[in-house]
């Protein structure tokens, strides 16, 4: 099976920076111990810091459906959903690994 790599951009509402932050780093925080995740990054912009990046990798598309199904990611979204303008979720496959 292949693994599963997302970018994930991020554009926080205005005032709900913070709120993103955390809601964003409580996520990880409980997607890191899910079995089948890899890896899972958050980044910020220096020049635009209202904007950030998630760099998720899951074992297999398996793995990220069990994800997608749990209660913290379900709560997680919503509570990034309420505090962002955008979110673009972004399939990729590196070229050079």
């Amino acid at each position: 099976m292949l693994a599963v790599n997302l970018i994930v951009m991020l554009q926080a509402s205005e005032g709900r920076t913070k709120e993103l932050h955390d809601s964003l780093r409580t996520l990880r925080e409980a997607s890191l111990l899910e079995p089948g995740c890899l890896d899972y990054r958050i980044a910020q912009g220096r020049r635009s810091p209202h904007r950030f990046f998630l760099l998720e990798r899951w074992a297999d598309a398996q793995a990220l459906s069990r994800h997608e199904r749990t209660q913290h990611f379900l709560d997680g979204v919503a509570r990034v959903q309420a505090c962002c303008d955008c979110v673009d979720v972004q399939p990729i496959l590196w070229l050079l690994e």
